[in-house]
């Protein structure tokens, strides 16, 4: 049970169930919520602050769990590089995508505008905020 959240014990069931199949009409059935409103129970819920907050939690301890860290990747590379039973390309690969996680090949490049200054934004430029076409926000420049 979710400890700082109020959750009766259907509301928990459905979170974990909705958590694991995200479907709101199925979970609000398997958590023994009335068959013929599953549908809009399950809307409902989700539309609980509680609710929406616990399956979240839910879920990202499930991601948690599937998706490797930055941190489990590099101590797998670690002991694929050290094994000296692993063919040697295989090391080189692990070696490589380590120093790559680590940011060792990184090349880095300084731009300056004229004798050395900084580069600043063009003259006479002009952003224009106009507004979102589509949902999506547009800017536009000019010069």
């Amino acid at each position: 049970m979710a400890s700082d959240l109020k959750l009766n014990r259907r509301q928990e069931l459905f979170c974990q169930a909705f958590a694991a199949g995200g479907n709101a009409a199925a979970a609000a059935r398997k958590a023994g919520y009335s068959v013929k409103a599953a549908d809009r129970i399950g809307e409902r819920l989700l539309r609980n602050a509680e609710v929406s907050a616990r399956v979240r939690a839910l879920s990202e301890e499930a991601d948690a769990k599937l998706i490797a860290t930055s941190r489990e990747r590099q101590q797998m590379w670690t002991s694929i590089m050290r094994d000296t039973r692993i063919e040697p390309k295989d090391r080189l690969k692990a070696s490589e995508l380590l120093g790559k996680a680590q940011g060792d090949f990184l090349e880095r490049v300084a731009l300056s505008g004229q004798n050395g200054a900084p580069l600043g934004p063009p003259p006479n430029l002009i952003i224009n905020f106009v507004p979102a076409k589509d949902g999506k926000p547009v800017i536009e420049a000019e010069s």
